[in-house]
């Protein structure tokens, strides 16, 4: 871009002599949006500031003729061509431009190809009876101060004919243009934070091979942006660079090192195919979350972490293969993948979060390898369908256990001393469950939505009750709490409807927020008078029954 500042006006306007601000066909790529400028050559000194004013000041595409008209016997193809793809036609009205046969030529190619026209008036000059209607109505700007008409200009004309990209040095730091399509220059390096935010026509961008890093948010709400191929050159992509573009249909990374970072693709919700290099280790937080049409994908054979709510809400997903070369998924990876009904897990794998798998509510069977040395809680919390989690033999840490049902398939989760109680799958076709009397612990979740349950024996080992621990059994009927417990955990029976009567000794005496919320209000808490859990009941309104009385 020209850094020169607008030209002085020759008075004469006969001047001839005066030099073009600018080559248009070295300025416009192909398939920009311009305006096409039609004046008389013998106006150019009035004329050339004003466009010198829109090209260097306000960027706008601009396309004109600087042949001189003298000697010229027909209408050039090469004008009607551009009249007929440009987006508007400046019309500079003077009585040397009104009395040209090519001006007026030009005027009828733009009629009849039902082009917009912006017209600047030179003088005083009337229009021709023949362009008097057409013409006449539309809204004309001095043109006698070429910096005043320029700014007068730059508030009509269409916006998407300004110039798209402002670079500051290698670093495109803006974009002030509303076209579909963009092609980024090979002068820039680095793509600025937020320098295409909320651009909501941008439909295709090129990226050049010297892109090195995408800024942060710097495409953030593009909505009609529908593919992405990020270059061999570009190290790293910012957080939530591609966040909220809903019409993102498919994204090709190439570069085998790259960073992508948090929530980078996250709400693109129409993304289905994703093609990522084999050699990325990492996916970061919440990269593809909530990208509600992606049903499938494969992931990089060299990955290793799976980062925290990396494909929450996929709603799509059907199924997952997890890499031998990944140690990690970490918390909600997972979580609210409401169709994935298949996910293979291998040895190597070390680590899975907190609430990973939560709400895959289709998904009906898991294997977890031997390598797997820490499972944290709530693991397959709203695992509907889920009937059986089935560790391998040789896993140090960990171990499944059939359920009493002769012939079950159906494998409980605990830790390999059987202390702790992970997970009870919630599809468990069993009715009736003892607890292991080695178990101290019934960890968060363990038995939530394990709708088939009407009765479960906790024996006298068990010291605390997780959170949510029975949430939302409920076909559950009757539970008595021995007094080995001492902690029964937030929301621990919220949602079991179907509960009637729960006896609580006065051991416990720590007690969560809504541990019966959304419970019969006929409920029924036989406990003694004056103990925490009676304490807790009166501050609830929740009916308690004093055990000395039932004895009596």
């Amino acid at each position: 871009m020209s850094d020169s500042k607008p030209m002085e006006i020759a008075l004469d306007p006969n001047f001839k002599d005066v030099p073009a601000p600018f080559d248009p066909k070295k300025e416009l790529r192909e398939g920009d949006p311009f305006i096409f400028v039609s004046y008389s050559h013998h106006n150019k000194a009035q004329v050339y500031p004003v466009l010198d004013y829109l090209h260097n000041e306000k960027k706008f595409h601009i396309w004109y003729d600087p042949a001189m008209e003298c000697g010229v016997q027909d209408f050039r193809d090469e004008l009607r061509r551009k009249i007929e793809s440009c987006t508007a036609v400046l019309l500079f009205v003077s009585k040397e431009s009104m009395s040209s046969i090519y001006c007026g030529m030009e005027i009828i190619v733009a009629q009849e190809n039902q082009k917009p026209f912006y017209i600047v008036r030179l003088d005083k000059t009337e229009y021709p009876p023949a362009f008097e209607i057409l013409l006449g109505k539309i809204h004309a700007i001095d043109g006698t101060n070429p910096q005043a008409a320029g700014r007068d200009l730059k508030d009509v004309l269409p916006p998407e004919t300004m110039e798209r990209l402002i670079y500051e040095g290698n670093v495109l730091t803006s974009c002030e243009h509303y076209g579909a399509t963009i092609e980024i220059g090979k002068e820039a390096s680095f793509i600025g934070d937020s320098a295409f935010h909320g651009n909501l026509t941008l439909e295709n961008i090129s990226f050049p091979e010297t892109i090195r890093a995408i800024g942060k948010e710097s495409f953030r709400g593009c909505t009609n942006l529908t593919e992405i191929l990020i270059p061999y050159a570009t190290e790293r992509i910012g957080e939530s660079a591609f966040r909220d573009c809903t019409s993102l249909k498919k994204l090709v990374v190439q570069n085998q090192c790259i960073k992508i970072g948090e929530r980078a693709f996250e709400n693109c919700s129409t993304l289905e195919d994703v093609q990522l290099p084999e050699g990325l280790t990492e996916i970061y937080g919440g990269v593809f979350n909530s990208c509600r049409g992606l049903k499938h994908i494969t992931l990089p054979k060299m990955l290793t972490v799976l980062g925290e709510s990396a494909f929450s809400d996929c709603s799509s997903l059907t199924d997952i293969d997890i890499p031998a070369s990944v140690t990690k998924i970490d918390d909600l990876v997972f979580n609210g993948c409401t169709k994935l009904t298949t996910i293979t897990l291998h040895e190597g794998l070390k680590k899975i979060g907190k609430g990973a798998f939560k709400n895959c509510s289709v998904l009906e069977e898991v294997e977890i390898p031997a390598s797997v040395s820490l499972i944290n809680d709530a693991v397959f919390r709203g695992c509907k369908a889920l009937f059986s989690i089935k560790v391998s033999p040789k896993n140090k840490h960990y171990k499944s256990e059939l359920t009493c049902l002769e012939g079950s398939r159906s494998h409980v989760l605990f830790n390999k001393n059987k202390s702790i109680l992970l997970a009870y799958p919630g599809a468990v076709v069993e009715q009736d469950y003892t607890v292991p009397d080695s178990v101290v612990t019934i960890s968060d979740w363990a038995f939530c939505e394990a709708r088939n349950l009407s009765k479960v024996i906790i024996p006298d080992s068990v010291q605390s009750i997780g959170e949510g621990a029975f949430c939302n059994c409920t076909n559950l009927l009757r539970v008595s709490i021995p007094d080995s417990v001492t902690q029964i955990d937030d929301c621990a029976f919220r949602g079991c409807s179907g509960l009637k009567e729960i006896h609580i000794p006065s051991s416990v005496v720590e007690f969560g927020w809504g541990v019966f919320d959304g419970c019969d209000e006929q409920l029924k808490v036989y406990c003694e008078m004056g103990s925490a859990i009676d304490t807790y009941c009166k501050g609830n309104r929740i009916n308690t029954v004093y055990l000395d009385k039932v004895e009596a």
